[in-house]
C-alpha cells in the first residue's frame, strides 16, 4: 500500500476519531456528524446532511495496521 506523510496522518486521526467514538458508544460516522455538526455550529455556517436509506455500513475507518 502506498503511503506518505499526509496520508499517515489522516489515518492517524481516523483512529483516533475511532477511539473517541468507541469510548462515547457511537458508531464512527455518526461521531463524525456530531463532530461537524458542532464545528459548523460555532462557526455560525449551515450545514446539511442527507441520511443515507439502507442497512448499517460498519466501522468505516481503514485499517493502516495490514499492508
Amino acid at each position: 500500500m502506498y503511503t506518505n506523510d499526509l496520508l499517515e496522518e489522516k489515518y492517524k486521526a481516523q483512529r483516533q476519531l475511532s477511539e473517541e467514538a468507541d469510548k462515547a458508544n457511537k458508531d464512527y460516522l455518526e461521531f463524525i456528524e456530531a463532530e461537524v455538526k458542532s464545528l459548523y455550529a460555532k462557526k455560525g455556517w449551515k450545514l446539511r446532511v442527507s441520511k443515507r436509506k439502507g442497512g448499517f455500513l460498519g466501522q468505516s475507518t481503514p485499517d493502516t495496521q495490514t499492508g
